[in-house]
């Protein structure tokens, strides 16, 4: 392990996105400074979603002070609430969809048991997945625009991990996306997205790091 990198560069990681467990040093560090790490952020309000089994790590804020949050009874003697560190985005419907998509994917990849350890699209065949949800737009190059767009933010996000930029480019389906779409959500939405109803729009969140 490097001797350079310290749980304080851990800290500073995971407050830009997710932790994997290719990231060596840092995975490494992880679970070497755990307590340490994990106490940290618990001072903060948030809590390391971590899954050893899946390779990956992150920073969400903890459900108990989401209830706190919503709480408005607290008096003198109550704590007040911490301020939401991490930003929550909404998600709009196209977003939504390629979330479910690439989660629905991961499912068939592990049930198949496929052969290696990550899940791999190019960027045709993402384009390929979204682009039958355009139905209003004739014009192919902006449809390309828009999913060329989609797949910017979920790079941002840490959900997809770009891998090759030659021959159109490749992208590895990170499984942080199961964290961010469980099993039960995912029935909610399939269901709303049979309905094709419109308050899909912006219903999902996510959180920025």
């Amino acid at each position: 392990m490097n001797a350079s990198i310290s749980h304080r560069h851990v800290i500073v990681r995971l407050l830009q996105g997710p932790v994997y467990q290719e990231d060596f040093d840092l995975w490494g560090k992880l679970g070497a400074e755990w307590e340490r790490i994990r106490d940290h952020f618990l001072q903060m309000g948030l809590e390391v979603a971590r899954d050893d089994a899946a390779g990956y790590a992150f920073v969400r804020h903890r459900e108990d002070m989401d209830e706190e949050d919503s709480d408005d009874a607290w008096d003198d003697s109550t704590e007040a609430p911490l301020p939401r560190l991490l930003r929550r985005t909404r998600l709009t419907y196209h977003q939504t969809i390629l979330l479910v998509l690439l989660r629905e994917e991961l499912m068939r990849f592990e049930q198949n048991q496929e052969e290696g350890s990550h899940l791999y699209r190019s960027d045709q065949e993402l384009r390929d997945l979204m682009s039958a949800y355009y139905p209003e737009l004739h014009d192919e190059k902006k449809v390309h625009r828009q999913i060329s767009g989609l797949v910017s933010k979920f790079e941002e996000w840490g959900m997809l991990r770009r891998v090759r930029d030659k021959d159109g480019g490749l992208y590895r389906v990170e499984r942080i996306v199961k964290a961010k779409l469980p099993p039960e959500k995912l029935a909610e939405v399939r269901e709303k997205l049979k309905r094709r109803s419109p308050d899909l729009d912006g219903e999902m969140e996510v959180d920025d790091a």
